[in-house]
């Protein structure tokens, strides 16, 4: 990585303290967290949309200033319509100097702990829900204390009385503290601000772990550290985001696809009730409901991979009863296909409990798949070596090279398409499962294959069929 563009790039020009005020928005803060700015501007535009969030919560809100003079505080606070005046007079907004709050008498860490501790009770006693605190830390380049020994302070505040209603925003000029300081700033804060975006923080150090390893700062880089967190934290928001989009589109169309194709089903069954067709009109109308029952059916699929293959859920599967229940149900939908069922070894394993819908999809689809009428299709179950087979195979074609390719790849293309979510199921159950979906080469006919390995066997016995 480049990090001299990465520094030119690491604040964001034209954000708003509107823009961050959204970051705030439904996110529960820890008691600490850590502004990390390269510009006055963006250090501003957060604070001050820290600000307005933690007096809609209905907290006392205390500016530490150091560098910034107390006019450019107000005029913050007021770009996010907050009543300045108003809130000053009664106290909700309090702007005082870091300088001398931390440093009039010397800055004694023990006692600062113990000022923050009083003022926030008294932000409870005076009706508030707490104390929310944004310094400017730059004042401790005043004091001989080293900056080993500020970071401490800020570890050993966190270890006090966890159960105090306080939210301190601490503040990193990226231009005024070395990387070594910015590094042990780092550990110590649970969630960071850093190029406008709220992140949670993968380096962060419990304060009881933070002393036996803060040595070490000195070993990391310090941009790089910030640049990661707020890579992974834009990653899970990406991630988060597509997944809600994702569950909203599935219920959506589901709910929809459902409700309406019934009610497409229900006319079409009228109309091919009806003794006046011709013919050729109840052929048209007959394929018509076949293709809507195909997206019934697709519809159905999509909500039962929904339902139960978001996570994999392993139990103990008795192989032979498992494939002969799914042939039963197969044998009950489609009483005249032929299903020959040949079952050498019934191994209890350890599978994806959708292990059985798996292999009813892979019957159905060789009975589907197929212009011989009545369909026939074979079933076996076999252990070998190092794996457990289950076959169905049929005298229709084979799979589609394109279809074993997307997904054997595992992704779709708009040149390349599987034939519904079925292949695709029964893909993930077998994957589920630690096993894999496979197209073994046939003399003739088509043949599908799910595989899992022999570690998963538990119990072993004969049971021919």
């Amino acid at each position: 990585m480049d990090l001299q563009s990465t520094r030119a790039r690491s604040d964001v020009d034209d954000l708003s303290p509107q823009d961050v005020f959204s970051e705030f928005l439904d996110r529960d803060l820890p008691r600490h967290l850590a502004l990390f700015y390269e510009s006055v501007d963006t250090q501003l535009a957060v604070c001050a949309a820290f600000a307005k969030r933690e007096l809609q919560r209905g907290r006392q809100f205390l500016y530490l200033y150091e560098d910034n003079d107390e006019a450019a505080i107000r005029a913050a606070l007021r770009s996010v319509d907050i009543d300045v005046a108003e809130r000053l007079a009664d106290r909700d907004v309090r702007i005082e100097d870091a300088g001398n709050v931390y440093l009039e008498e010397g800055f004694d860490p023990e006692q600062m702990i113990g000022e923050l501790e009083r003022a926030a009770r008294a932000a409870v006693d005076d009706g508030y829900e707490g104390l929310s605190v944004a310094g400017e830390n730059t004042w401790c380049f005043h004091t001989t204390y080293s900056f080993d020994r500020i970071v401490g302070f800020e570890s050993d505040f966190d270890a006090r009385a966890p159960d105090l209603p306080v939210t301190a925003l601490c503040q990193y000029d990226l231009d005024r503290f070395d990387p070594e300081s910015i590094s042990k700033a780092l550990w110590t804060h649970e969630q960071i601000i850093y190029r406008g975006q709220l992140c949670e923080n993968p380096f962060y150090i419990p304060p009881a772990e933070f002393q036996s390893i803060e040595s070490e700062a000195s070993q990391f880089d310090a941009r790089l550290m910030l640049e990661q967190t707020y890579s992974l934290s834009q990653a899970r928001r990406d991630l988060s985001n597509r997944e809600q989009r994702i569950d909203v589109l599935n219920r959506t169309l589901r709910h929809n696809i459902r409700n309406e194709i019934n009610v497409i089903l229900g006319y079409l069954r009228e109309i091919l009730s009806d003794g006046a067709l011709t013919p050729e009109d109840r052929e048209r109308v007959e394929i018509a409901r076949r293709y809507a029952e195909n997206i019934s059916r697709t519809s159905e699929k999509a909500r039962f991979v929904q339902q139960t293959l978001s996570k994999e859920e392993l139990e103990p599967t008795d192989l032979g009863p498992t494939v002969r229940e799914a042939v039963d149900v197969a044998r009950s939908r489609y009483p005249d296909a032929t299903i020959d069922v040949s079952v050498a070894d019934s191994p209890t394993l350890l599978a994806d409990r959708n292990l059985r819908r798996a292999v009813e999809e892979l019957l159905e689809n060789a009975i589907h798949h197929q212009n011989r009428t009545p369909a026939e299709v074979g079933v076996t179950v076999e252990s070998r070596s190092d794996t457990v087979v289950i076959d169905v195979s049929n005298p229709g074609p084979p799979i589609p090279e394109d279809d074993q390719r997307a997904l054997r790849e595992g992704r779709e293309t708009s040149l390349r398409h599987g034939r519904g979510l079925g292949l695709w199921m029964v893909k993930w159950v077998a994957e589920n499962s630690h096993g894999r979906l496979t197209f073994p080469e046939a003399a003739t006919g088509s043949r599908v294959r799910i595989e899992i390995p022999a570690e998963s066997v538990t119990e072993s016995s004969p049971d021919s069929a």
